[in-house]
């Protein structure tokens, strides 16, 4: 066979595993993302944040160190489900944000948040009200920085590659930050700009997982010319599987860190890497590599046009 013959480099060791004769699951569970993520994000929308949604803002001094997460239940036992604290100064400032509630005023808020707080060594800052109009331009600047870094991933790779591998790596890289989305929709976890973060961070380990399956297989295409396209893509995927599943289970690890031991503020954000390293991992093997087959065009790199020229090249 083929894959015996010597003086053959990056071969695998074994026959390639057959990816491309099952990419209809991985057509099957994309279309199941899309679906229910469209379906979710119509129906019941996103669980915005204090970030997006506006609320009371109260900065309080204390001549001892904050406990975050002591603080964080006395703030919800004064009725406000929803809290977002953090601390500066060493632990000495503590930013606390509310909601603002209907027919609740803002002097209001500011006595249950400072009877949470107590009056021990406690001195108010100041107290601002955060309005909705500054909530939208933050969530209209979140989604805009998203479509930016999906549409300037795929310039790049259009540039660094070719306009197939460019417009693979666009629908992947949408497809990825789609489906995370789509997390936070079904599952109505908070919305807020920590999450943003986390989805810009899914784009960028997407589009390297995808820019390393497809540098290879270009470097392929170019060894075996008479090989059909499907062939070449197993090959380039079983010998990238490797290093994509190890630089996988070391991202998930950290993120694991981050959910388990980063408490309620870096628990989203270890959510969305957690999630998006998964889907990641996955679409660089069934979005990314069967794009090439499946978009019109000639196939860069290649001396033939469609698989079928290949096949009849190679018989």
């Amino acid at each position: 066979m083929w894959w015996d013959k010597p003086n053959k480099p990056h071969k695998p060791e074994g026959p390639p595993f057959p990816f491309m004769k099952i990419r209809w699951i991985g057509f099957v569970v994309t279309a199941m993302i899309f679906i229910v993520t469209t379906w979710s994000l119509a129906t019941q929308g996103l669980n915005m944040g204090l970030d997006f949604t506006g609320g009371v803002q109260v900065e309080a001094s204390s001549t001892k160190t904050f406990d975050v997460e002591v603080l964080r239940k006395e703030v919800e036992s004064q009725g406000f489900r929803e809290s977002n604290i953090t601390t500066s100064d060493g632990g000495a400032t503590a930013i606390i944000r509310v909601p603002l509630e209907t027919g609740v005023s803002v002097e209001e808020i500011k006595a249950k948040v400072t009877a949470a707080l107590g009056t021990d060594g406690i001195t108010i800052r100041k107290v601002d009200n955060v309005s909705g109009k500054v909530s939208d331009e933050l969530l209209t600047r979140g989604v805009l920085a998203c479509l930016l870094a999906v549409i300037g991933i795929g310039l790049y790779v259009w540039v660094r590659f070719e306009f197939k591998f460019g417009t693979g790596a666009f629908i992947t890289t949408f497809h990825d930050v789609y489906a995370v989305i789509g997390l936070w929709s079904v599952t109505q976890m908070t919305f807020d700009l920590t999450i943003v973060a986390g989805v810009l961070t899914v784009a960028g380990y997407s589009i390297n997982d995808t820019v390393v399956v497809y540098d290879r297989i270009r470097e392929m295409l170019k060894k075996f010319k008479k090989l059909s396209i499907k062939e070449v893509i197993d090959i380039s995927i079983t010998s990238t599987l490797s290093r994509t599943l190890m630089t996988s289970v070391t991202v998930m690890l950290a993120s694991l860190a981050m959910i388990f031991l980063g408490g309620p503020v870096l628990f989203g954000f270890g959510v969305s890497i957690l999630f998006g390293v998964i889907i990641g991992t996955y679409s660089s093997i069934f979005v990314a590599a069967p794009m090439l087959i499946i978009l019109p065009g000639r196939i860069p790199g290649a001396k033939y046009r469609s698989d079928q020229a290949a096949e009849g090249a190679a018989s």
